[in-house]
Formats: structure tokens, sequence, C-alpha cells
């Protein structure tokens, strides 16, 4: 009897401890609650995570890139596509927490970094403002607020940053390509003006602005000068020289291609500097720092560009578009989307180009 009284009391004590366990479960803290959810998310724990997320309607998140997620079942999928990512951390630094009996809010710094294969870590510092109500006795998040501070790029090798627009900046440079082909979807006037108004910030001697960009649309234009680059370049190519018809027609063939692809684009400016500017030995520089940054910044817009010269012989140039004698034309580029982005050609080891001090 003595036993079974000890069993039955022991047992009430145990499912009152059990009860109690439960009970201070259920009545975490917010401060309690705010851990409980960082260490779901940096331990990639769905069922945590949302074992504190509220199932009602009113939810909302506004991500660090501005969008705006109004349900749970959007924040799941938010976490989920996340959560399949390698190689990433976010230490937390915990600033604010105001408990009221209701409603609360924390406010925190997030400190993301994405490990990239290329030895970068992509980080981005964010205050997170996570705001909770209760329910059921239970703290659960009904609201996500990311307000990002700073994205930036390190290197595993230094401690030196760089910011998402400077690496986004050596990103267009290298993205550059010379396109020889293109689609035929237009070009916005206000592009080609905010092109343009970018190559004139170049350096220039004395700032001495010696260029004018000649800026052709007309497609009839265009069409006749791709009839006259061809009779152009074959009247070049068979001058001083006996030539076996069949070999210049497979020439013309060829030559009629490449410039057809050549004059695909809907826009072309014809880069000119004025060779009467005050420091006109120094024009020619002038000149082709305009077109090199007109073309970094066609890019930056997704178009391509090429600095075309072969098929476009100065003084026909000049002559078929009426360009005044005293003007030299750099290149003649064309602003278009490309038929496709070509892969990047090899380039020499930077070691092979770069001199220390002195040779």
């Amino acid at each position: 009897m003595k036993k079974s009284l000890f069993i039955f009391i022991s047992a009430i004590s145990l499912g009152l401890l059990f009860n109690n366990q439960a009970y201070s479960q259920d009545q975490r803290s917010l401060k309690e609650t705010f851990d409980f959810y960082v260490q779901s998310v940096q331990n990639e724990n769905m069922e945590d995570l949302f074992s504190i997320v509220s199932d009602e309607a009113d939810f909302f998140f506004l991500t660090s890139n501005g969008v705006l997620i109004d349900s749970r079942d959007g924040y799941y999928e938010f976490h989920e596509e996340w959560f399949k990512e390698d190689n990433w951390e976010m230490p937390v630094e915990l600033h604010t927490i105001n408990e009221g009996e209701k409603y609360g809010y924390t406010n925190a710094l997030f400190y993301y970094k994405y490990h990239l294969k290329d030895g970068r870590t992509y980080c981005l510092d964010s205050y997170f403002t996570l705001i909770y109500r209760k329910e059921n006795g239970i703290w659960k998040v009904i609201g996500d607020v990311c307000s990002p501070i700073k994205r930036y790029y390190k290197t595993d090798s230094t401690d030196l940053s760089y910011s998402s627009d400077q690496d986004y900046l050596f990103n267009i440079i290298h993205t550059r390509r010379t396109i020889r082909k293109y689609k035929s979807t237009p070009v916005p006037k206000e592009h080609i003006i905010k092109i343009l108004n970018a190559a004139r910030m170049c350096p220039t001697a004395g700032n001495q602005q010696p260029w004018k960009f000649l800026v052709i649309r007309d497609r009839k234009k265009l069409d006749l000068l791709e009839e006259k680059a061809g009779e152009w370049h074959i009247e070049k190519y068979r001058k001083n020289r006996e030539i076996d018809p069949i070999e210049l027609e497979k020439v013309r063939t060829s030559v009629n291609i490449a410039i057809s692809n050549a004059l695909s684009a809907p826009v072309y400016v014809a880069v000119l500097v004025d060779t009467k500017a005050k420091y006109s030995q120094y024009v020619l520089h002038d000149g082709t720092l305009a077109a090199g940054y007109l073309m970094i910044a066609a890019r930056s817009l997704g178009y391509g560009t090429g600095f075309f010269t072969t098929f476009f012989p100065e003084e026909r140039m000049k002559s078929f578009f009426n360009i005044p004698d005293h003007y030299q034309l750099i290149c003649f580029t064309p602003i278009g989307v490309p038929e496709e982005w070509p892969e990047a050609p090899d380039k020499k080891d930077l070691k092979d180009i770069i001199v220390w001090e002195k040779f």
C-alpha cells in the first residue's frame, strides 16, 4: 500500500514537473523568444523558427531589397530558399528590446556574410526590427522589417572591403564586350543622352573637350551605309593585287555578313574630335578616352558596343555623313542589345603586365 502510494505521488510530481517545463517554454520572455528566433535561423531550423511565427493573416516582412511579403507562407518560402544556401553566417547583436503586455519589439544588428567561391565574402549589415504579439500566452513574430545599412565585399586575404557600388563598377568593366551582332530592340533617347553625358565626363587636355558625337538612328541611312561599306572594303582588298574570282566572292560574302551584323544595332555613334582644338596634339587621346567611357556607360545599361574602324574608313565616312574636314573619326560604335553576350576572351596574366617601380 505504501509502495503504491509512493508511485502515485511520484507520478503526480513528475507530471507537475513536465507541465511546469512546458509552461516555462510557453512563457518565454521577449528576450528569450528573440534568442530562440536567432538560434533557429542560424541553425536553419524551419520547425523551431515557425513555432514562434504568427499564424494570423496580418503578418508582414519587408526584405533587405524593399520587397514586401505579407503572408506567413511567403515568409516560409523566403527562408526555405535562403536555407538552401551554403557558406553563410550571421552574427547578431541585440540593441533594443521593448516588452509590453500584449505587444513588443526587438531591434538588432544582423551581420550577414556569404562566402563566395572566388574567395570574396559578400557582407550585408542590417538593422532587423522584429515585432511580436502574444498569442495564447506565447510571443509570436508578426512583423519583420529589414533596414540595410551597408552592402560590401571583403577578400579573405586582406581586411580591405569594397562597397556594392564599387564592386558593381568593377563588374561592369570586366563584363564589357565587343558585340558584333545586335537585336532590333529600340534604345530610348534618354539612354543615349545618359550614355553620352557620361562619355563627355572623361579626362581631356586643358579641359578642351574636343569631341562631337554624331548619333545615327535612321535605318535607311544605316542600310545604305551597309551597302557602301561592303563596296569600300572590297575596293581596298582588290587594290594593287590580282585576285581569283572565286576567292573574291568568298571574301565578299564574308565581309557582307560581318558588316550586316555590325550594322544590326538600332543606334550608332561616330566619336569625333576637333583637330583645331587648342591642344590639338592630344585630341586623339581625348577622343579615345571618351569612347571608352561611352562603352562602360552603355554596358551599365545592358547595351553592347564596339570600337569599329576597319569597315568604316575615315575619309569615306566623312563624305558619307558630310562630316567637316577638321574632325577626326575615332571610332564608329553601335549601341544596342546584343544577340548574345560572348564569353570573355583570354587575357594576359596580371603579373605579366605589371611592373613595380622599375624594369
